[in-house]
């Protein structure tokens, strides 16, 4: 049973109780108590099948007619009023490609009003590249749904506009489409502001890059003419890393960015990769004491950058540790075999992260007054995001930092179960 025969049923009983036919109503109340523990469908056919029979049994023919006017006005109305206040542009095409519905929000969106397009021609007026547009009508026309594509359209002013659409076949009669609805959002701001960030991030970034190279043979030159352990040269050699290190979470992001999605996760054989990463944490810091509980055997769906987060967290844990010996804890689990996700923590001994840090990450937003020190957990929490888990912050059982990631597990096909 379709969610619309749900929202009939509901708009009947309305049209009831507003037309002042009481007992009916009343009898449709007393058949929907006396069923509500059944399943929803189930629930839903018997309503339908009861309400045949009150409106017999306490309507006349004219009020009959009269309440199933009144609810297909009351729907009606509900439709337009949802289309009218949609922030999108809602189209709907014949057949032959003319206009049949033009709402508000395709109006502001693309400048014609409804007296002006009703009746034209979708393709001829609209679409940037007709033929695409065919194309796609044609999908329609054979049953096919449209989902979120990207293409350009035109403005009444002559303009061209970015726009995502989505789109899917209208059936008046029969199995045979008769036209197509299109939902239309302007995204030709969102599309303009990552065009000019990915500029200013290449040539920020190449800037940089010449910069710090220059910079680094000159404090080469300068260390050599200078006692080891000189606090002038070690100040601007630990300056320099921290520009190559937000160079390099740069790099990361425009590559976040231009591969978000489904189609940039991967998968990962989790214990390994951990294993991978505590190895060289040993290798990088021999004081460091690390413990694991790592459960072998489970691979995760990730974004192709998810190493990166790992090492991000793993080496924060003993980086900022001023500890003689830091300790450092990482280890999976499970809630059962069948759980869509596998949790992953990554806890140490250490200050613990910061105030500043923690609002940040909590509010997920920066002010100038409030602003984290470095890109590094801002990265890592977008990866885990793209990676279709959660990230969460917590004091650790030794007062330091507590990382719980909840990462998806991979997804096995019917014939892989």
């Amino acid at each position: 049973m379709s969610r619309h025969t749900e929202q009939l049923v509901g708009a009947l009983f309305n049209v009831l109780k507003t037309e002042g036919h009481t007992e009916a109503q009343q009898c449709f109340i007393e058949s929907y108590q006396s069923h509500a523990p059944t399943q929803r469908e189930e629930l839903v056919a018997t309503l339908v099948s009861d309400f045949v029979s009150i409106i017999q049994d306490y309507l006349t023919p004219q009020e009959r007619a009269d309440v199933f006017t009144a609810t297909v006005e009351y729907l009606r109305e509900q439709f337009l009023s949802v289309i009218e206040v949609a922030p999108v542009a809602i189209i709907v095409v014949a057949e032959d490609g003319s206009v049949q519905l033009w709402n508000t929000g395709a109006e502001r969106i693309f400048g014609w009003s409804e007296s002006e397009f009703l009746t034209e021609s979708y393709a001829r007026l609209l679409a940037e590249l007709p033929d695409t547009f065919e194309t796609y009508f044609s999908q329609l026309q054979h049953g096919e749904r449209l989902t979120g594509i990207e293409t350009r359209h035109r403005h009444k002013n002559g303009s061209t506009i970015d726009v995502r659409l989505w789109a899917a076949p209208v059936y008046t009669t029969g199995d045979t489409p008769t036209g197509a609805t299109f939902v239309i959002s302007d995204i030709t701001a969102q599309k303009q502001r990552e065009q000019r960030l990915t500029i200013l991030n290449r040539v920020l970034r190449h800037n940089i890059r010449n910069d710090i190279t220059v910079l680094r043979g000159h404090l080469d030159l300068l260390a050599d003419q200078v006692s080891d352990g000189n606090t002038h040269v070690e100040a601007m050699e630990k300056r320099l890393l921290n520009i190559e290190s937000l160079s390099e979470s740069a790099r990361h992001i425009e590559q976040l960015q231009a591969t978000d999605g489904e189609e940039s996760l991967t998968t990962f054989e989790l214990g390994s990769e951990l294993q991978n990463h505590l190895d060289r944490l040993e290798l990088d810091w021999p004081a460091a004491e690390i413990q694991s509980n790592i459960r072998e055997g489970t691979t995760i769906e990730a974004h192709e950058l998810f190493p990166y987060a790992l090492d991000n967290l793993i080496e924060n844990a003993v980086e900022h540790n001023d500890s003689e010996t830091p300790r450092v804890f990482v280890g999976t689990s499970l809630e059962s075999e069948s759980s869509q996700y596998v949790d992953l923590v990554i806890e140490d001994d250490g200050p613990g992260l910061p105030k500043v840090e923690r609002e940040v990450l909590t509010r997920e937003t920066e002010t100038d007054l409030m602003h984290s020190a470095g890109m590094g957990l801002w990265l890592t929490r977008w990866i885990i995001r793209s990676s279709g888990g959660e990230l969460v912050v917590e004091p650790s059982q030794w007062d330091g930092t507590r990382v719980v990631l909840k990462l998806r597990r991979e997804r096995l096909s019917p014939d892989d179960e």
